[in-house]
């Protein structure tokens, strides 16, 4: 089953960021790539679809994601994952 992704709240975002040690800022297409690990053309299918962060248009030809954005989607991508490869009691 897969959820649409939905934004973290404000205080959401500074808990996330604060766990990873990180400011808030604008992530370029690499280290995007790197935080994830999912494909170009798989995140922008994803985006489409509403299951991955939204980018943000930082100029004509430049594209970014927020940090906390990405913090939020691997979390829940993360605890979806867990919650499916649990053990179901019988």
């Amino acid at each position: 089953m897969t959820t649409l992704y939905t934004q973290p709240s404000p205080a959401l975002r500074q808990e996330l960021l604060k766990n990873a040690g990180e400011p808030e800022r604008y992530v370029r297409e690499k280290e995007r790539q790197k935080i994830t690990t999912i494909s170009r053309v798989q995140a922008w299918e994803m985006e489409r679809k509403g299951l991955h962060p939204k980018r943000v248009k930082l100029s004509s030809q430049s594209v970014a994601w927020l940090l906390s954005d990405l913090l939020w989607f691997l979390y829940r991508h993360t605890k979806q994952q867990n919650d499916n490869t649990q053990p179901k009691d019988a």
